[in-house]
């Protein structure tokens, strides 16, 4: 289950870890999101240097570190209190191969030296797009790999689509179209090797509920602590990959000698 490392972060009460630990993170999202790209972690062998940009609550973080036990593990992220905490959760664990740095995506100093690289919707807070792109081809060795994930430009609900959230903080776009990520990863250099939709209609009527609730801030925790449980299972029930349309978008990208 997703982020059920965050049981062991020590400023949570008994009921709250209890929780955790039976149903993960309380987060629909990142679960929808975990669902397309755990698949394609699993696809990634032996990588030695790995990096989390972006990393968030750092659930993913903590799933590399189990998946890759002889890598190391790097999550960066521009909020200190969630560096901190999940350095926390790390120690706790005593996940020794993860790490995690404060700092700016664009602060990657590393060149040539990344096996594979994560980026869970981050792209669409980056005014400059197109320089993370290339920044992420630089820092990858020859035959490393990029796994993207982000938003679409519209939502897609049985037929029916509108413009995707603007109101979640830090958005600078919607999203993007599968032909438009494409062609930014291809002109960054890379090779794209698996591109697809994800969030079904269901998963995206799902999400909308959860937004609804939470706004996107982790808002009304009590209540939504009583739904989730519900819509992880309806979102469960439902879950396939989405085929000509979805809400999201999961690619893979190669930097090619």
């Amino acid at each position: 289950m997703i982020g059920r490392e965050h049981s062991a972060n020590p400023k949570l009460g008994f009921l709250e870890r209890k929780y955790i630990n039976v149903f993960g993170y309380p987060a629909l999202g990142l679960h929808v999101r975990a669902k397309a790209i755990l698949p394609l972690l699993a696809g990634v062998k032996n990588p030695i240097n790995v990096l989390d940009a972006g990393c968030g609550n750092g659930s993913l973080t903590f799933a590399m570190a189990r998946q890759y036990r002889d890598a190391s593990i790097t999550g960066i992220d521009m909020e200190n209190a969630l560096i901190q905490n999940n350095a926390a959760i790390a120690a706790r664990l005593k996940l020794v191969n993860c790490s995690f740095v404060c700092k700016d995506v664009f602060d990657i100093t590393h060149m040539n030296h990344y096996d594979l690289i994560l980026s869970t919707d981050n792209l669409e807070h980056v005014q400059n797009d197109d320089g993370l792109l290339r920044l992420f081809h630089q820092a990858l060795k020859n035959s490393g790999v990029l796994i993207l994930h982000v938003p679409h430009v519209t939502r897609h609900i049985f037929g029916l689509s509108r413009p995707n959230f603007m109101e979640i903080e830090g958005h600078k776009r919607p999203g993007y179209t599968k032909n438009q990520l494409e062609e930014m990863l291809r002109s960054a250099g890379f090779t794209v090797s698996i591109s697809r939709y994800n969030y079904n209609s269901f998963e995206t009527l799902f999400n909308d509920i959860s937004f609804l609730i939470t706004g996107g801030k982790e808002k009304n925790r009590h209540i939504y602590a009583i739904v989730f449980p519900f819509l992880l299972l309806l979102t469960k029930l439902f879950s396939w990959t989405p085929g000509r349309v979805g809400s999201g978008l999961i690619i893979k990208a190669e930097k090619r000698p």
